[in-house]
C-alpha cells in the first residue's frame, strides 16, 4: 500500500495537482495555524493599542488646549502691563485731567480691540469698584463698567470670599448678560492697584476651540473627552450627553486613576469604562478621557472580521494562483513571463533562445518577438510624432501673436513720427524689431531664461510707450538662472494677460508686475505677480482647461502655453494660478531646469 501511494503521488499524479498540493501544504496550512494563533491574541492587542493611542491623543489634546489658554493669558498680560492700565488704576490717576483719563482709556480700548481676533478671544471687559468711579465717568468707555453689574455672579462670589487672584470661568460662573454680550468662557483676574482690590479684567473667549480639540481626542464610539475644573464643573466636552453620563468628580478621578498618563477601569452599568486624565498647565482644569470597553471590543471584532475576510480572499487568490502556476511546465514560460513583466519599466525586448522550438511554447515565443518588434516600431513613430507635435505647438503659438499689439505699436510709431519725436520713434522701432526677432525666430523652439526676460522687458517697454509708463516691471531673478533652458514665448502671454486684463482694468490703469525665480531640486520655478483686479476661481479654471467663453487672444495664449509645458515635461509641470479679486494675481511656471 505504501509503495502504491508513493508511486501515485511522486510519479503518476499530474504535475498540476502536485503543485496545488505543494502550495496548500507550504503556504495555506501554516497560514491557517498562524492565523488562529494570532486571532486569539489580537483582541487584547487591539485594546492595548487603542488605549495607548488614546493616551497619545489625550496628551496632544492637552498640549493644544494649553497653547490656546496661553494665548488668553498673553492677551491678559498685555492689558494689565500696558502703561495706560497702570496709569488709570493706580494713584497716578489723581493727578490727571479728564482729557488725559479719556486718552488713556482710548489707548486701552485700541489695545484690547487689536487683541480680539473674533475666533478665540471674543471680548475684554474691566469691572471696577466705587473708588474708580471717576475713571468710569471720565473714560466713558463701554469696556469699563461698575463692579455692581457682576456682584451677583458666581465668579465674583469666589473672588470676594477667597484670596483668589485669577480664575478660569465656565459659562456657569458667568451672568446671562456676559454670555450674550461677550462670550461663554472667561479668564478673570485682579488688576494690580494701590487704590483698591475691587478691580477685575475679564478676557472672554469661545469654547469652540476647546470642543474641536476634545472631539479630535476621541477615536472610538460611545467615548467622550471633557474638561472639568477644580470645583467639579464641566467646562467643555466632545459630547455633552456622554459627559453627563460618564461624569466623575476630581475626588473620584484621583481615587480611581491616581496619577496622570494612565488609564484605569471602572464598572459602568452592564459595561466597563477606561478612565484617564491630564492636568491642563496654567489652569485648574483636568482633561478627562473616558473610553467604553464595549466600543473597544466592537472595534476588535471589526478588525478580526476584516482579517478573516481578507484571509478568505487571500486563500481564494492563493488557490487560483496555485492553479495558474501549476500549468507552468517549462522554464521557457517563466523566462518569457519575466520578459513580459519588464514591459512595466522599459520597452519590450526580444526573447532570445538557442532552441527553435515548434511546440506551443515556441509559437508563443515567436508571437512575443513579433509583438515586441511591432511595439518598438510604433514607439519610435510615436516619439517622432511627439517631437513634431512639440514643434507644431510652438509654431501655432508663434502664429497667435496678437496682431492688435503690432497694429497699435505701428500706430504709436506713426504718431511719434508726425509729432517730431524722432528719438522716441527710433527707440520704439528698435524695441519692436528686437521683440519680433525673439518671437518669430525659427532656429529653435527653446531659449534661455535671460532671453525670455529680455522678451517681456521689450514688450513692457513698448506697452509703456503707449500707456505713459504706468506699468512697472520688476525683475528679481538670480544671474545663476539666466542660462537655464526654457521654451520660447512662455512668459509673454502671462505678462500680456497681467497688463490687459489685470492692470488696465483698474480705475487708475497703473500697476506693477514682479518676476521672481528660484530652483526647487531640479525644477525651475518662475513667479509672475501683478497688482491688477484679480481673477475668480472659475476664470482661472476656464483659462487653464481651455473651457472659456471669452475666447480672447490672451486666454488662448495662456492655455496653449500651459498645455505645451505639460506636453514637454509632464503632468506635474506647467502653470498654476492663485488670485484674489481686487488685489492681484500670481502665476507660477514650473519647468525642468536644464542649463544650455
Amino acid at each position: 500500500m505504501f509503495k502504491k501511494l508513493r508511486k501515485l503521488f511522486f510519479y503518476d499524479l499530474k504535475l498540476q495537482y502536485k503543485l496545488i498540493l505543494t502550495h496548500l501544504c507550504l503556504i495555506i496550512l501554516p497560514t491557517v495555524v498562524l492565523s488562529f494563533f494570532l486571532i486569539s491574541k489580537l483582541d487584547d492587542a487591539i485594546v492595548s493599542d487603542t488605549i495607548i493611542s488614546e493616551q497619545m491623543l489625550a496628551s496632544q489634546t492637552a498640549k493644544t488646549i494649553e497653547a490656546t489658554i496661553s494665548q488668553v493669558l498673553k492677551a491678559s498680560d498685555s492689558i494689565c502691563s500696558d502703561e495706560a492700565t497702570t496709569t488709570l488704576f493706580n494713584d497716578k490717576v489723581f493727578g490727571l485731567f479728564e482729557e488725559e483719563i479719556e486718552q488713556n482709556a482710548m489707548n486701552m480700548s485700541q489695545l484690547s480691540n487689536s487683541l480680539i481676533d473674533g475666533r478665540l478671544i471674543t471680548d475684554f471687559h474691566i469691572y471696577a469698584g466705587d473708588k474708580f468711579s471717576r475713571v468710569i465717568e471720565s473714560a466713558n468707555m463701554s469696556f469699563i463698567s461698575p463692579l455692581s453689574e457682576v456682584t451677583s455672579t458666581y465668579w465674583y462670589g469666589i473672588f470676594d470670599s477667597t484670596d483668589t487672584t485669577e480664575l478660569f470661568c465656565p459659562s456657569l460662573y458667568l451672568s446671562v448678560t456676559e454670555e450674550r454680550m461677550h462670550g461663554n468662557l472667561a479668564y478673570i483676574r485682579r488688576i494690580p492697584s494701590n487704590i483698591s482690590k475691587d478691580l477685575y479684567l475679564a478676557v472672554y473667549f469661545s469654547d469652540r476651540y476647546l470642543e474641536q480639540a476634545l472631539v479630535s481626542a476621541i477615536s472610538t464610539n460611545n467615548s467622550v473627552a471633557y474638561i472639568i475644573n477644580d470645583r467639579d464643573v464641566i467646562v467643555a466636552s466632545s459630547n455633552l450627553g456622554l459627559a453627563g453620563a460618564y461624569y466623575m468628580s476630581n475626588e473620584i478621578l484621583l481615587d480611581l486613576v491616581g496619577g496622570m498618563d494612565r488609564f484605569s477601569t471602572k464598572p459602568y452599568l452592564q459595561d466597563s469604562i477606561f478612565v484617564g486624565y491630564y492636568n491642563i498647565v496654567g489652569t485648574s482644569w483636568k482633561l478627562v478621557s473616558i473610553l467604553s470597553s464595549e466600543s473597544l471590543i466592537d472595534k476588535g471584532k471589526s478588525i478580526i472580521s476584516q482579517f478573516i475576510m481578507f484571509y478568505a480572499l487571500f486563500f481564494l487568490l492563493a488557490l487560483a494562483l496555485a492553479l495558474v502556476l501549476s500549468k507552468s511546465i517549462a522554464s521557457r514560460i517563466e523566462k518569457l513571463s519575466r520578459k513580459m513583466s519588464e514591459v512595466h519599466f522599459h520597452r519590450p525586448e526580444r526573447f532570445e533562445t538557442n532552441v527553435q522550438a515548434k511546440d506551443e511554447v515556441g509559437n508563443l515565443v515567436d508571437s512575443y518577438n513579433y509583438m515586441s518588434d511591432e511595439i518598438n516600431e510604433l514607439l519610435d513613430k510615436q516619439e517622432k510624432a511627439a517631437e513634431e507635435l512639440k514643434l507644431q505647438e510652438f509654431r501655432a503659438l508663434q502664429s497667435q501673436i496678437n496682431p492688435h499689439f503690432l497694429y497699435n505699436s505701428l500706430d504709436m510709431i506713426n504718431w511719434m513720427t508726425q509729432m517730431g519725436q524722432k528719438d522716441d520713434a527710433v527707440a520704439a522701432i528698435q524695441a519692436l524689431s528686437r521683440f519680433y526677432r525673439l518671437t518669430l525666430s525659427k532656429k529653435d523652439t527653446s531659449g534661455t531664461v535671460g532671453l525670455e526676460i529680455e522678451h517681456i522687458s521689450l514688450y513692457v517697454e513698448l506697452q509703456n510707450m503707449r500707456f505713459e509708463n504706468k506699468i512697472e516691471l520688476i525683475i528679481d531673478v538670480p544671474d545663476t538662472l539666466m542660462d537655464i533652458e526654457m521654451p520660447k514665448i512662455t512668459l509673454q502671454p502671462i505678462v500680456e494677460n497681467s497688463i490687459l486684463h489685470g492692470i488696465m482694468e483698474k480705475e487708475d490703469k497703473s500697476g506693477t508686475i514682479i518676476l521672481t525665480g528660484w530652483l526647487e531640486d531640479d525644477d525651475l520655478v518662475l513667479l509672475v505677480s501683478d497688482d491688477g483686479v484679480g481673477m475668480s476661481e472659475e476664470d482661472i479654471a476656464a483659462i487653464l482647461t481651455g473651457d472659456n467663453n471669452k475666447k480672447n487672444h490672451t486666454n488662448i495664449g495662456i492655455y496653449n502655453t500651459h498645455n505645451r509645458l505639460r506636453i514637454m515635461y509632464g503632468e506635474n509641470y506647467g502653470l498654476s494660478y492663485s488670485s484674489t479679486l481686487g488685489e492681484g494675481t500670481e502665476v507660477m511656471i514650473r519647468i525642468k531646469g536644464n542649463k544650455i
